[in-house]
């Protein structure tokens, strides 16, 4: 995984976002336990998720993400990153 930014991370596998996930839970010093209870989910399906589970299903994994305060945006490969996602210099 790629780090741009200290906000912005490449996710290229279902291990990367389980990593970007696990890491802006702890910094936000949330428990497995406490963000599966606010994101409706079970402690297992979190587990799975940030340990990079192919299967783990996309509803839950976006709800999980929207907990955080964190959003995903798709931009093709080979683009220009628009000056939204530029690193701050």
């Amino acid at each position: 995984m790629a780090n741009t930014s200290p906000e912005l991370q490449q996710i290229r596998t279902p291990a990367d976002l389980g990593q970007a996930l696990r890491q802006h839970r702890k910094n936000r010093r949330l428990t497995q336990d406490l963000l599966a209870s606010l994101s409706n989910v079970s402690t297992g399906f979190l587990s799975d998720f940030e340990n990079g589970k192919p299967t783990a299903e996309i509803g839950k994994v976006l709800q999980t993400l929207r907990t955080l305060g964190l959003d995903i945006y798709v931009l093709p490969r080979g683009s220009r990153m628009p000056a939204l996602f530029e690193p701050r210099k």
